[in-house]
Order: structure tokens, then C-alpha cells, then sequence
């Protein structure tokens, strides 16, 4: 009699373990890839555009003197910038934002006086000096006034004017750009749906996928020392610029 009873515990025992085991083997079935591979899924891109002004502006200026001797070439040099910048510094352009870029001192050679098939080197006759600083303005409203400030004052070099968006508005200009990308990214996805005929869309993941930000725009102010009378006020004109945004979504759907 205890025979059987441990008979029938045991296989008892047995057959309660090979129910586990077998939930076990169809939960773990549920969870291997080849379940996660059954899973529909629709990828889409979105893309967001945004046009923005500038709201900052950059441009070279400086002063070109000739001497005949260096000391007196950069002497000169100095005296002249130094005017200069009062002069911007004056229109209400900070200090922080006035930066040197470029200061060189060069030989000027007579190359007319040589005879004609001569190998004697050219004969210096004087020296060059040159200073440019950069200047960022960031009142657009301003730029003009404060390069005619600078020729006004003795510059007579001036490069051209980049505008830009500084790092503050570009951040702002780019997050209306991710949202307008991730609106249409959805709508995409809900277009193919339809189309497709499924059920409910479940977001399952987003990434960004590309940025762009625009370069520098230039605007050629080469002559604009020789032409500082031409006008009262150096005109102007910064344009927009374009911030883009993409995306990548994955939805999963019934």
C-alpha cells in the first residue's frame, strides 16, 4: 500500500513538473526573437524646416599703411587703428566683441626700375603694415552705422559682412524645426496606415537622423573704404536663413 501511494507522489510530481516546464518553454517562446520578428513595424522620416533673420553680424575692417622705413610704416599703422577702434568702440560696439585678426608688415619693392633682363633683385623702396580687426555687431540695425564709423575714422579696408544666428537662437530655431519633423514624421506613419488598412499605431522609438544649420551669408563690401561718401548710411540686409530638422520613427501596429 505505501508502494503505490509513493508510486502515484511520484508521478504525481512528474506530471505537475512537466506542466511547468511546458508554461515555461511556450512564455519563453513568446520572447525569443522569432516572436519579436513577428512584430509589424512601419519607419518613416520627418523632416521640419524653419526660415529665421539672423540676428548677428561679423565683418573685417582695418588699416593698410606705407612708410619708408618698418618702425615708421607700423607707427603710422598703429596711430590710424587706434582711431579706429575708439571709433567703433564709440558706436557702441563693446570691447569683447572687437577682436585682432590679422596684423602683417611687408618689404615694397620697385620691380618697374629694374633694367629689362637684369638679375639684380628688386630694390625695397618702403614697407607695408597692415592691421584688421573683426567685429561682431549684434544689432543688425547697427551694422552700417558702425562701419561707416570705422572708414569714417581712417579704415580703408573693409571685407565682407557675415550674418549669422547666434547660439541662442539657433538652439531655439532648430527645436521648432524637431517638432515640425516629428509632426510630420506622424503623419506619415498615419497616412501609410490607413492606407495599409491596420489598426492603431504604438510609437516605439524616434531619433534624430540629420541636422542642418545654415552657413555664414556674405555680403562683398570690397570698395566700401574708397566709396565711405557715396552714402550717409552703409545699407544693409541680412535675409533669412534656413534651420532643418530630421527624424526617424518606428511604429509598431495591429
Amino acid at each position: 500500500m505505501g508502494y503505490k501511494k509513493g508510486l502515484l507522489f511520484g508521478l504525481g510530481a512528474i506530471t505537475a513538473l512537466a506542466i511547468v516546464l511546458t508554461i515555461m518553454g511556450s512564455a519563453s517562446a513568446d520572447d525569443s526573437p522569432l516572436a519579436a520578428s513577428k512584430e509589424r513595424t512601419v519607419t518613416v522620416t520627418g523632416t521640419g524646416s524653419v526660415y529665421a533673420v539672423p540676428d548677428i553680424a561679423k565683418f573685417s575692417t582695418g588699416v593698410v599703411t606705407e612708410a619708408d622705413t618698418s618702425s615708421d610704416a607700423m607707427q603710422k599703422n598703429a596711430q590710424l587703428m587706434d582711431a579706429v577702434v575708439s571709433a567703433i568702440k564709440r558706436a557702441g560696439i563693446p570691447e569683447k566683441d572687437i577682436r585682432t585678426g590679422r596684423i602683417t608688415l611687408e618689404p615694397v619693392y620697385n620691380y618697374y626700375s629694374q633694367p629689362q633682363g637684369s638679375t639684380e633683385k628688386p630694390k625695397i623702396v618702403g614697407y607695408r603694415a597692415s592691421n584688421t580687426v573683426t567685429v561682431t555687431v549684434r544689432d543688425l540695425s547697427r551694422v552700417g552705422n558702425v562701419i561707416d564709423a570705422a572708414t569714417n575714422a581712417g579704415a580703408n579696408k573693409v571685407n565682407g559682412v557675415s550674418f549669422e544666428l547666434s547660439d541662442e537662437k539657433s538652439s531655439e530655431v532648430y527645436n521648432e524645426a524637431l517638432i515640425k519633423a516629428v509632426s510630420e514624421g506622424a503623419k506619415k506613419a498615419r497616412t501609410i496606415a490607413d492606407a495599409a488598412g491596420t489598426g492603431s499605431l504604438t510609437l516605439k522609438s524616434v531619433s534624430e537622423s540629420g541636422t542642418y544649420y545654415p552657413q555664414p551669408y556674405y555680403m562683398d563690401f570690397a570698395g566700401a573704404a574708397e566709396a565711405k561718401s557715396a552714402v550717409p548710411t552703409t545699407p544693409v540686409s541680412p535675409g533669412e536663413q534656413k534651420v532643418q530638422a530630421t527624424v526617424s520613427m518606428v511604429y509598431t501596429f495591429v
